[in-house]
C-alpha cells in the first residue's frame, strides 16, 4: 500500500496487526482507525505521516505495541494512550532538538530528523539511554526498510 490511509480502514474491525513501515504513507491518520477494536499492534515507523494522532485510538483497549517513530510531520500529545492497560511498548518522535510530539509513557523517543531513537524506560531488550539509528529514506533499498 502506498499513498494515504483511506477512511475505509475503519471497516477492518478484525485486524489485529497494522503495520506499514518505510515510507509508503503520507497524509493524516483517519479518525476511524479507532474503530479497529481488535487491534493489538500499530507500526507506522518511517513514513511521511502528518497531523495529530487521533484520540480515537484511546478506545482500542487491546493495544500492546504502538510505533509512530520517524514521521517528521506528526505532532501532538500522545498521553491519551498512557492509560491503556495492555500497552507493552510505545515509540514516537518525542526526542531530539525538533520536538513535535510529547509522550510521557513512551518507552523510546526518536528524533525524526536525525533518524535516531533512544530508550527512555527500562526494556527487556535495551537499557535506558541506549540509542539506535534508523536508515534515512534516501539510503533505503526499495522494499527493504
Amino acid at each position: 500500500m502506498h499513498g494515504t490511509l483511506p477512511d475505509e480502514v475503519q471497516f477492518l474491525t478484525s485486524l489485529e496487526n497494522f503495520g506499514l513501515v518505510g515510507g509508503p504513507l503520507h497524509g493524516t491518520i483517519p479518525e476511524g482507525i479507532g474503530n479497529l477494536v481488535n487491534l493489538k499492534n500499530i507500526n507506522f515507523m518511517e513514513n511521511r505521516l502528518s497531523g495529530t494522532v487521533p484520540e480515537s485510538l484511546s478506545k482500542l483497549i487491546n493495544l500492546e505495541y504502538v510505533t509512530f517513530s520517524i514521521n517528521e510531520n506528526l505532532t501532538g500529545d500522545l498521553d491519551f494512550l498512557c492509560p491503556l492497560e495492555n500497552m507493552i511498548n510505545m515509540s514516537a518522535d518525542c526526542g531530539g532538538a525538533d520536538l513535535k510530539v510529547t509522550c510521557s509513557c513512551c518507552d523510546s523517543c526518536c528524533a525524526a530528523t536525525e533518524h535516531e531513537c533512544c530508550v527512555v524506560k527500562s526494556l527487556p531488550w535495551a537499557d535506558i539511554g541506549e540509542c539506535f539509528t534508523t536508515l534515512p529514506p534516501e539510503l533505503r533499498i526499495e522494499g527493504n526498510p
